[in-house]
């Protein structure tokens, strides 16, 4: 009897992280990553840890890798603890020291020279296998799509440290990204973030900033679908039946700790239906339709329209998708049904 040797596929470590508040957005981050492979890579999450029931991590586990047996391909999900020194030297953003420990993911990975970071408020369509720089290119510390800041300047406490000619550099948003750690130790990343924290409370958006800020002229810009942020006008792409990209539930409430705006019901909807998919939960628990909020859109809708035209255009596309009119929530549907049935 002759015996068929393992496939051997490339390897993609994906690094994300949550307390126990943030699982259920991390589950379905990951469970949704492992049902987008293409089945050309295994893949290895690492989960940073801040303060997960350990059954939590089992059962994801546990599920993942059922998903990733009819794609046939290996998953390994393994928990990754922070020294407690290290992650009290990090700032607090609303109770939680977690949204600052991707800053010394470089140092706390010294075997491995990159990684995708994934957050755990996205869910993946189009998946993580296309987020990087170009390969044999050593210059880029960090892959990514482009922030709503789009610039240095718009996000950045340390501006006056910053040469004019490169106030304008690209700035990327960190939901999604390679990060490529042998770079980042190269320039001390880790420690010079920390030694920043004390103008962190003053940026908008506190651990982008500083990633923008240390990395300014070394970020590779990836196409905006791999990390599509939630925010009004943000449904166009849903209206238009497209399903080619991961969406990022920036801001709050999150789809799993409250009813959405009418610029969010579309991509909760769609959250909500992956996660009652992923993890074979009972009937999908969809969001009703938020009326008291629908009604400020509307008037805002109508308030711009002389105004600003564009924004306008976003709160009036919000408007629509809440009737679906591409069926995106039955091309959804198919999407799962296909993947993991």
């Amino acid at each position: 009897m002759i015996s068929t040797p393992p496939v051997s596929r490339p390897v993609l470590t994906v690094v994300s992280n949550a307390d126990e508040k943030f699982f259920p957005g991390l589950a379905v981050a990951v469970a949704s990553t492992v049902a987008a492979a293409s089945g050309k890579y295994d893949y290895h999450f690492l989960i940073l840890d801040g303060g997960l029931a350990a059954t939590s991590l089992d059962g994801l586990r546990e599920r993942v890798q059922q998903i990733a047996g009819k794609k046939g391909i290996q998953v390994t999900l393994e928990q990754l603890v922070i020294d407690q020194n290290r992650l009290l030297a990090l700032p607090e953003r609303r109770g939680s020291r977690m949204t600052y420990a991707k800053l010394v993911l470089p140092e706390i990975l010294p075997h491995l020279d990159s990684i995708i970071y994934l957050d755990a408020d996205v869910l993946c369509f189009t998946g993580i296998e296309q987020v990087h720089a170009p390969q044999g290119q050593g210059h880029w510390l960090l892959a990514g799509a482009l922030d709503f800041f789009a610039v240095i300047e718009k996000d950045c406490p340390w501006i006056e440290q910053v040469p004019t000619a490169e106030r304008r550099l690209p700035y990327i948003n960190c939901g999604v990204m390679e990060m490529n750690l042998k770079g980042l130790r190269e320039i001390d990343f880790t420690d010079r973030a920390i030694t920043a924290r004390a103008a962190i409370a003053h940026a908008r958006q506190g651990d982008q900033s500083v990633f923008n800020f240390l990395c300014r002229g070394r970020s590779y810009i990836l196409p905006e679908a791999i990390n599509h942020r939630t925010s009004i006008g943000a449904t166009r792409p849903l209206c238009e039946g497209d399903l080619d990209l991961n969406l990022h539930y920036i801001g709050s409430p999150k789809p799993w700790l409250g009813g959405p705006k009418t610029s969010n019901w579309l991509a909760h909807s769609l959250w909500h239906q992956a996660n009652h998919h992923l993890f074979s939960t009972g009937k999908a628990a969809m969001p009703a339709l938020p009326t008291r909020d629908l009604t400020t859109i509307r008037s805002k809708a109508l308030l711009y329209t002389l105004s600003n035209p564009t924004r306008a255009a976003h709160y009036r596309s919000d408007i629509r998708s809440l009737k679906d009119p591409a069926g995106i929530l039955k091309k959804a549907e198919e999407h799962w049904v296909s993947l993991i049935s």
